[in-house]
Order: C-alpha cells, then structure tokens, then sequence
C-alpha cells in the first residue's frame, strides 16, 4: 500500500512540472502577441495589450492541479489513517502477547500445584476408601433396622461411600428399612462417583 502511495505521489509531481512547464511557455507565447500588434499594412506598432486575462499565471496553475492536490491531500490522510490503524494494530498485538504469557506462567503455576497436589490428593482418596471400608463392617453388624436409622441421618456422599464398601446381601437388608427418597438419594450419588471397591 506505501509502494502504490509513493508511486502516485511521483506521478502527480511529474504532471505537476509538465502542466508549469506548458503554463509558462503558454504565458509567454501570449504576453509577446499581446505586446505587438498589426496596424496598417507595413507598420508594426506596439499597443496596449487588449483584454489580458487578469489571473495571474499562479491562479492559472491552482485552478489546473487542483484534482490532483485533492488527490495528494486524500491520499496523505489515508496514509495518516493507515498508519493509525497500523499502531493501533501493534499495540493491541503486544497487549495480546502479554495477556498469553500470562496466562501460560498461570497454567504453569497450576500444573506445579497440581503435581503437588495429587499425591495428596490420592492419599486423601486412599484414607477416605479404608475409612468407608471400617464404617461399613460397623453398619454391617448392626441390625439392619439401626443400620438403615443411622444410614438415613447421614449426608448422602458419606452413606453412598459406607453403602457401596458394604457387602450385597448386608446392604439388601439395611435397604429395606430406607426411606424411598434417601435410598434414591444415595443411588444417585453411587452412581455419579466411581466405586471406591466392590465386595
């Protein structure tokens, strides 16, 4: 786009010196026919000049190049525009690439903090499977009607946990005494969560 601006830029300069170059010429031509005029035959005489146009050979040459200043001018401020546009542009690009590394050293961050975390976290995992797995022999030797009383007051995530790590037929009976809204309770929450073991 800069190329094709300079290009015409560099043509509208060159008519620019070949419409002064046949102006003057012009000019000239007509201020020494103007000067010396014909009277009777065999006698030159010199006169007035008869009606002279009175612009002066500047007026003359703005009336003339006017298009093609209109068209520097409108090519000058699409420059300005583009250029504007061009450094808004790069401003908004190097904002970007300091929101991406930014975000990159965050995700880096996360990934440190997760790989420390996971060992915790599959301890965790571990505790809360033997904890499930001790509270479920506990419930398995109680008579199924306490069992299913103690099962119904506790919140479900802990009831599906003591649930799954009890053995079938134990959990079929302690079934039986649920109420029906707290048995599909703690199925829904079975079935969202993997089995911590199966018996």
């Amino acid at each position: 786009m800069k190329r094709l601006i300079v290009t015409c830029q560099i043509v509208i300069v060159i008519l620019f010196i070949i419409k002064i170059s046949f102006l003057t010429e012009a000019t000239q031509n007509t201020s020494v026919l103007s000067t010396f005029s014909l009277g009777p035959p065999g006698h030159a005489s010199a006169q007035t000049p008869m009606n002279v146009s009175t612009k002066s050979p500047r007026d003359v040459t703005d009336d003339g190049l006017q298009k093609e200043r209109d068209l520097l001018s409108l090519l000058q401020q699409k420059q300005k525009e583009l250029d504007a546009k061009e450094s808004s542009l790069k401003s908004e690009e190097q904002k970007i690439l300091a929101l991406k590394k930014e975000i990159m050293e965050k995700i880096d961050v996360l990934k440190l903090l997760e790989a420390r975390l996971s060992p915790k976290l599959d301890t965790e995992k571990a505790n809360d499977a033997k904890r499930f797995k001790e509270l479920a022999k506990v419930y398995e030797a109680a008579p199924p009607q306490k069992a299913a009383a103690m099962l119904e007051k506790l919140e479900v995530k802990t009831a599906a946990g003591i649930t799954i790590n009890m053995k079938r037929e134990r959990a079929g009976l302690i079934w039986g005494y649920l109420s029906p809204q707290k048995a599909v309770d703690i199925t829904n929450e079975i079935t969202r969560t993997a089995p911590s073991s199966t018996n």
